[in-house]
């Protein structure tokens, strides 16, 4: 579906909305405005409107053995938020490990996971909007960062991978995901982020070229 078309041109549109996403066309660069509606929604429905933000989304969190699981309408909930979460953190890199924690947890979520999905809704009180700057710039090559958190979840001593790919000073992609093997050292849990890190650089190459 043809929405319009963004550019320099007078008769070009100088802005519109994409899926509640805004890209606005500037003189500095191209700016796209995550969707802030269900960040919104996510504050709305845990009761947190109007309280206290915190500074961080998440922390490491392993429910304990006798954490008893959330009742049926808690339970709801609990999913319903999550995926919203979801949602909006393909836009936030600044709440993909907390949403990732949270979403392994949907099938049985516990009480100790719900207090973990309301510190997400409470740091998303402080910023509920979040605006990327895409600036024009020379062509650039990709750069990929990459880290992991060895042996991170302590019930299953599985590690993250997490990265971020840079094309010049734009952010084009991140991830936050568990490896999906038990890494027996930090160096081998630091090899599956390496090579992780590369295929998404990879795979991006292709853009990378058409743009430059």
């Amino acid at each position: 579906k043809f929405r319009g078309r963004i550019g320099p041109d007078k008769d070009d549109q100088k802005s519109i909305t994409i899926l509640n996403r805004a890209v606005k066309w500037g003189n500095e660069g191209i700016s796209y405005e995550c969707d802030q509606r269900h960040a919104d929604l996510i504050v709305s429905n845990l009761g947190l409107t109007g309280g206290n933000s915190r500074v961080t989304p998440g922390i490491k969190c392993d429910a304990p053995e006798n954490s008893p699981a959330l009742s049926g309408g808690d339970r709801v909930m609990y999913r319903s938020n999550v995926a919203m979460g979801i949602y909006i953190s393909q836009d936030r890199p600044d709440i993909s490990f907390a949403v990732k924690e949270l979403s392994r947890q949907q099938s049985c979520p516990a009480e100790s996971y719900f207090e973990s999905l309301k510190r997400l809704g409470r740091y998303l009180i402080g910023p509920p909007r979040l605006v990327h700057m895409f600036s024009y710039q020379e062509a650039s090559p990709l750069v990929t960062y990459v880290d992991t958190n060895f042996a991170g979840c302590l019930r299953t001593r599985k590690s993250t991978s997490g990265g971020i790919i840079m094309h010049g000073s734009n952010v084009i992609k991140h991830w936050s995901s568990t490896q999906s093997v038990i890494a027996l050292s930090s160096g081998e849990a630091e090899y599956y982020g390496l090579v992780n890190g590369a295929v998404m650089s990879w795979e991006l190459k292709p853009c990378a070229r058409t743009w430059e």
